[in-house]
């Protein structure tokens, strides 16, 4: 049987499952740098707004690899656009505040 006619199996494989941990590990990484975690004082409005996005991408990853919303995607969809929001809410106030 052809590749591109196997039926895509609902439960993610190990593979799967290793390269979304694999992208959380480098996006942790990310929200150090970013989050600037071995230095004292404020982050900056672009360090923070990069900080939001690994955030985001974090969110992601979790949501279509962990909990499998990869089978739905538009939940997967809606709820990224939802996080999105929050954190446009979040980054709004931390811009008027700094």
């Amino acid at each position: 049987m052809p590749l591109w006619k196997t039926k895509r199996s609902y439960y993610p494989t190990v593979t799967s499952l290793l390269a979304a941990w694999t992208l959380l590990m480098v996006l942790t990484l990310a929200t150090m740098v970013s989050g600037r975690v071995t230095q004292h004082g404020g982050l900056g409005l672009a360090l923070f707004l990069a900080l939001l996005l690994v955030t985001w991408g974090k969110a992601n990853v979790i949501l279509r690899a962990y909990l499998n919303l990869r089978t739905v995607p538009a939940a997967a969809d809606a709820l990224a656009i939802i996080i999105a929001l929050i954190l446009a809410v979040v980054a709004t106030l931390y811009a008027l505040a700094v």
